[in-house]
């Protein structure tokens, strides 16, 4: 191993030990202004310069497009209209659909979610204890419109009377901007200081103190499951692109399955973090093999690779 590729890897697992502390790696990044504003408004948006390099939002945006030529026959053009096919996937939308289950379509996918800045406030709101739930892809276009009420919602499960956690995040959410958010673009649509409602919006509420996210490609917009948020009506030519980390509690049954779909081959090339996040090691959720408990507890306190005991459960 090279000396450069050692100092990489003893990074990695300083890294990967910061975000098991909800605020050192905050801290680490500089992001301490940004968990302040997570707080009051429950949203925050981080600089383009703060997330990522535009090489690695290029290849994540090339991903994506590659990816909808293939689930739907058609290739999409950023700037211009035209026929953006049929993917048959479910809620749709006039001008919108949903690409799921990005994360085994390409290993940008895997770098992305494992970004620091990504990471840093998912640990700082699901203290450490967060699981990706769906990495998915809202394709927009011309005319894609959710309607007066703009779709206002919350990400948190709700009660049977519509009421959400006041004690703890039960999930959060976050949508790295690939094509330039402005509210004629169809930006997402945040409600400020919803979260401190807990609860979920009534229908037409929050319409009028709602604000349009407005922010520029590569960056990153993050934001709490108690916020109400949706999107404007897109007005201009082209695409308006993401791609949305939705993560929840480890108590909280994720919505894509990743616990066991994960291959050896991931796990290898990644760090123990990266199969903490997937779940890999959770001990509920088994088959045959029952519960793995000393698999899990290993995971836990490695910081370097990932487990035998854990591999051998993904062959």
């Amino acid at each position: 191993m090279s000396e450069q590729a050692t100092v990489e890897n003893e990074n990695t697992i300083e890294f990967d030990r910061a975000t098991r502390d909800p605020m050192a790696a905050i801290e680490a990044l500089g992001l301490n202004d940004k968990v302040i504003e997570l707080e009051e408004r429950g949203y925050v948006v981080v600089e383009p310069e703060r997330v990522a390099s535009p090489e690695v939002v290029e290849r994540v945006r090339e991903a994506v497009l590659e990816i909808a030529l293939k689930r739907t026959g058609v290739a999409h053009s950023i700037d211009s209209n035209g026929d953006i096919g049929h993917y048959d996937s479910q809620p749709q939308q006039p001008g919108q659909f949903l690409l799921y289950y990005l994360l085994f379509e390409d290993p940008v996918f895997e770098e992305w979610i494992m970004n620091p800045t990504l990471q840093a406030l998912i640990s700082y709101l699901m203290r450490d204890q967060g699981r990706l739930s769906s990495l998915a892809s809202f394709v927009k276009s011309k005319d894609g419109n959710y309607g007066e009420t703009l779709g206002l919602h919350a990400d948190a499960p709700p009660g049977t009377t519509g009421a959400l956690s006041a004690e703890h995040d039960d999930v959060c959410n976050a949508a790295l901007v690939l094509t330039d958010y402005t509210r004629e673009d169809g930006a997402i649509a945040m409600v400020p200081g919803s979260h401190r409602l807990c609860r979920t919006p009534k229908p037409g509420e929050g319409v009028s103190e709602a604000v349009p996210v407005e922010a520029p490609e590569g960056s990153l917009i993050f934001w709490k499951g108690n916020t109400w948020h949706g999107a404007y009506p897109k007005l201009t030519d082209g695409l308006r692109l993401n791609v949305t980390s939705y993560v929840c509690h480890q108590r909280i049954k994720t919505q894509e399955n990743y616990q066991r779909k994960v291959t050896r081959e991931m796990l290898e090339r990644n760090t123990p973090a990266f199969a903490r996040f997937l779940g890999a090691g959770d001990a509920y959720g088994w088959g045959v093999e029952g519960p793995q408990f000393e698999a899990m507890a290993k995971l836990t306190e490695s910081s370097s690779v990932v487990p035998k005991e854990i591999l051998e459960l993904h062959p």
